[in-house]
């Protein structure tokens, strides 16, 4: 069954639709271009469109949205679901399913898309509504976990559902293939995927995914027939198939999903993607980006700023709420934080991802345009995505840099974060990488690491750059703020210090706290301000 579903790939030559290998890039939309016109210009038969220097696809736009709620699903249940869900809104965003444990609520953003919606009555509901649109399933080998990432790729290659055997049974699918005793080990289950299959998935992005990972972001990867893999940088074999894969792909490319878990496995996976021009986008957990990917909206509609005080003799400390390279933080974790009653009493940054610009408009524009006075939205690190800049070839750094520019242009966003690690250390940046930020992405300054410590110089010879501490309550922030305090010399002038939330537990009431507990000697400002005060006391252009 497997050599046959390989002969059938090797015949077919529809995935170039969205592999970008033949037609799609060549066309003349531009990010700054409106989002529906170029959407338009270039959207194929399967109702994706990748315009030129986009760095995401766009969906098309959904006129209707039956919702499912997976609650009290089976895994395997859940599987076949978000699989289908990817086949569907290939052609159209039609299902949407609500999430299962979500921080903002299960229909916070649905009831906000603006789109006419009725519910169904589950899983097989909806397999009944789209039976017509799959053409099988693909049976995945429960005692072999790799592949349930396999079937998920091959679904998307075979406009399939990925589904267990008992399953595909129940609701008289026919197996397109089935994985079932056919590999030893998870290392031999990608390896096969990897010289198979690979050549036929898109070339445009990487999905990581845990095989346990049932309910998310797997829409995406079938939709966009992408290669979805959970390799092991620490495991020798493993690690060889991400070098071959990240390898392939051109740079810059994005790595969306999750890293296998581990000690290490952070810094290893993003400094090995840096290394080989590929940058992370943290997406495992989102839910419905082939529907928010269609959904269109004003990004780029800032509030007006209020005017920067006037620059005293006084310790400007910014707030920086820190997780916002991660696509779902920004539409689980930060909404509700967003939500909360005591947001807008005290200066706040809130670090976004740009390339929700492509991936979740709606969300973006949501934050932009209910932010209050005190609400500044930054650039998450590093740019475009979560990397390591020192890491990257030198040939391939500016294409990062430019595309990190244009993408914090086209969301409005003055200030940019940074993350350096060089073998598990923190590290500033070198001069070639500083110039780069600098005189590509031109930020009004740069929020550096979240580490033990913060620090403000002056890069490139015209921006500020802050490192900032970390930290993981409201006493700790006031415990760091009030020892540079005590070492400050005022006769060298304002102190400036930056200070990263803990994003997944502190918001805007340790914010107000922190704010409360100061004294007049103090000034919290928004990130803007603290730089446009920085540039002011180390006289830099405005």
């Amino acid at each position: 069954m497997v050599e046959a579903v390989v002969h059938e790939l090797m015949s077919r030559r529809r995935y170039l639709a969205v592999t970008g290998s033949a037609g799609l890039g060549a066309g003349r939309a531009v990010l700054g271009r409106p989002r529906s016109a170029a959407a338009a210009e270039l959207r194929g038969a399967d109702g994706i469109s990748w315009p030129a220097g986009h760095a995401l696809p766009t969906f098309a736009a959904p006129r209707h949205l039956d919702v499912v709620d997976p609650t009290g699903a089976s895994a395997d249940e859940q599987l076949m679901l978000t699989s289908l869900q990817g086949v569907v809104n290939r052609t159209r965003p039609r299902i949407y399913t609500l999430p299962v444990t979500s921080a903002e609520g299960p229909a916070t953003w649905l009831n906000e898309l603006g789109v006419p919606h009725t519910e169904l009555a589950g899983t097989r509901a909806a397999l009944a509504e789209y039976r017509a649109e799959v053409r099988g399933a693909v049976v995945h080998d429960p005692s072999i976990p790799a592949t349930v990432n396999v079937a998920t790729t091959l679904a998307g290659l075979l406009n399939g559902v990925v589904a267990s055997a008992e399953l595909a049974a129940h609701h008289g699918l026919p197996v397109l293939t089935d994985l079932r005793g056919r590999f030893a080990t998870d290392l031999a289950a990608y390896t096969w995927a990897v010289d198979t299959l690979w050549p036929r998935a898109s070339h445009r992005m990487l999905i990581g995914l845990g095989p346990n990972a049932f309910r998310h972001l797997r829409d995406y990867a079938v939709a966009n027939r992408a290669m979805v893999v959970d390799l092991d940088t620490a495991v020798a074999g493993e690690r060889a198939l991400l070098v071959r894969l990240l390898a392939d792909l051109p740079a810059p490319s994005p790595f969306l999903g999750v890293w296998p878990s581990g000690t290490h496995g952070e810094d290893d996976f993003v400094q090995l993607a840096a290394q080989n021009g590929v940058y992370v986008v943290a997406a495992d957990s989102c839910d419905n980006l082939t529907v928010f990917g269609g959904v269109d909206a004003p990004v780029g509609t800032v509030q007006t700023a209020p005017p920067a005080p006037p620059l005293e003799d006084k310790v400007y400390v910014t707030l920086t709420m820190t997780d916002g390279d991660n696509l779902q933080f920004g539409q689980h974790r930060m909404r509700q934080a967003w939500d909360d009653p005591e947001r807008g009493t005290a200066p706040l940054n809130w670090t976004v991802q740009p390339l929700a610009v492509d991936a979740a408009p709606s969300i973006l524009a949501h934050y932009q345009t209910s932010a209050s006075p005190n609400d500044c939205l930054v650039a998450g690190p590093s740019g475009a995505g979560y990397t390591f800049p020192s890491d990257w070839p030198a040939a391939s750094l500016g294409r990062f840099t430019d595309l990190t520019a244009r993408y914090t242009r086209r969301a409005g966003l003055p200030v940019q974060a940074v993350i350096d690690r060089r073998d598990r250390a923190d590290t500033g940046l070198d001069a070639a990488t500083a110039s780069r930020y600098v005189h590509d992405v031109r930020p009004l300054g740069l929020l550096m690491n979240w580490t033990d410590h913060t620090a403000t110089t002056v890069i490139a010879g015209d921006t500020p750059l802050s490192v900032s501490a970390l930290v993981y309550s409201a006493t700790e922030a006031i415990d760091v703020i009030t020892s540079a305090y005590e070492k400050w010399n005022r006769s060298n002038g304002p102190l400036f210090l930056s200070i990263g939330l803990f994003a997944w537990n502190m918001g805007p009431a340790d914010a107000a706290q922190i704010v409360r507990s100061l004294g007049p000697d103090y000034r919290v400002v928004r990130g803007d301000h603290y730089f446009t005060l920085a540039r002011r006391h180390y006289g830099l252009p405005a």
